[in-house]
């Protein structure tokens, strides 16, 4: 069965908003993510990541060329299409989200860590960065210095697919 990634952004207010009475540019954090979902076709993929994502189309929108929200009528959806909504967590309070495309996955291929996963490279490739990433990681715990940072960064170079 084919394996689909979906991309998506989160955006959340930061305390950042106003500094010295001047507007900040971007008081949003925003963090991207991706999900892999097997199905049997794209539709049926981002059927699946949409229900896992908001309760039903109601919470769902999708944006036109001129910026403005549209509600979603049926049930296909147009992997062109900015799509918008908003998650709600307890722990860290309404999240505002979007949909930003979904490609198919390349049998034996994973996403490349170097450029923020824009290509994909073999798996062998992979794990050959990752054996070497963790090792740097390590040294640099032994050394003491940047280990925070390492650790920090890591979590977003895992590739093991």
């Amino acid at each position: 069965m084919p394996t689909y990634r979906v991309y998506y952004a989160e955006r959340q207010p930061t305390d950042r908003g106003v500094r010295l009475g001047v507007p900040e540019v971007n008081p949003l954090k925003e963090s991207e993510w991706e999900d892999e979902i097997e199905a049997p076709d794209m539709q049926r993929a981002l059927d699946q990541f949409f229900t896992e994502h908001v309760q039903d189309n109601s919470e769902l929108a999708w944006v036109d060329d001129e910026g403005q929200a549209r509600a979603v009528t049926g049930l296909d959806y147009d992997p062109g299409k900015t799509y918008i909504w908003i998650e709600s967590s307890s722990e860290t309070g309404d999240r505002m989200m979007e949909f930003q495309g979904v490609d198919e996955a390349t049998p034996g291929m994973v996403r490349c860590p170097l450029c923020s996963g824009h290509t994909e490279i073999d798996k062998d490739m992979a794990s050959r960065f990752q054996e070497a990433w963790d090792r740097h990681a390590e040294e640099d715990e032994d050394d003491g210095e940047f280990a925070s940072a390492s650790q920090e960064t890591q979590s977003g170079a895992d590739i093991r697919g």
